[in-house]
């Protein structure tokens, strides 16, 4: 079967984008004092919605494994949204906006990577519709595109994981997680250095 989208371009377009944001960090400071309770208040928030994003997509690859694509995945969190990997990778990804303590850059980093993702997404569905027609389209009738509606879970009792997918996931997951040391060591050079450009909320 082949592919939906180019997975090449779309996952180089998010990695064009994570560089392009390297040089806007060291000079962007957020509106409230590094260090001070507010700061670090939008910090530690942040850092929940990138481990509750990397959990998410754990989830949603023990789900889907190897099969997507090649199967209509109905249960667990797909049973909740059409698009569950997306979902949790925007929410990852605005959880290390936050984490640099600004909420703007929260917005422009989750919204950009959420916007790649939705356009994503559209090609996908209208594969999916193409290949499995009627089954494909009832589906997408009852469960939303992108955003989960919690009240429409439902899964069986078992479920099978393709544990190559898994192992690609969990490199992704530490790409994630590594911005944890990275967001403390890019506040230290601000702190230390005094860099301070443009001011964000």
């Amino acid at each position: 079967m082949r592919a939906a989208v180019n997975q090449k371009i779309r996952i180089n377009i998010l990695r064009l984008s994570a560089l392009a944001l390297i040089p806007a960090v060291f000079v962007i400071n957020p509106a409230l004092k590094l260090q001070g309770f507010g700061h670090e208040t939008i910090e530690a928030f942040g850092i929940l919605l990138l481990l509750a994003g990397v959990l998410g997509r754990f989830w949603s690859i023990l789900y889907v494994g190897g099969a997507k694509n090649r199967v209509v995945m109905q249960d667990g969190p797909y049973s909740m949204t059409r698009n569950p990997l997306y979902f949790f990778s925007t929410v990852a990804a605005t959880g290390i906006g936050l984490m640099f303590g600004a909420i703007s850059l929260a917005l422009l980093i989750g919204g950009t990577v959420g916007a790649i993702l939705w356009v994503t997404a559209r090609r996908e569905a209208d594969f999916l519709s193409e290949s499995f027609g009627p089954e494909y389209d009832a589906y997408a009738a009852r469960t939303p595109f992108f955003l989960p509606d919690p009240t429409l879970f439902r899964t069986g009792s078992t479920a099978q994981f393709d544990t190559a997918t898994l192992r690609r996931n969990l490199f992704d997951a530490f790409v994630f997680l590594s911005f944890i040391p990275i967001v403390e060591l890019v506040d230290e050079v601000k702190l230390s250095l005094g860099w301070s450009l443009i001011t964000l909320w």
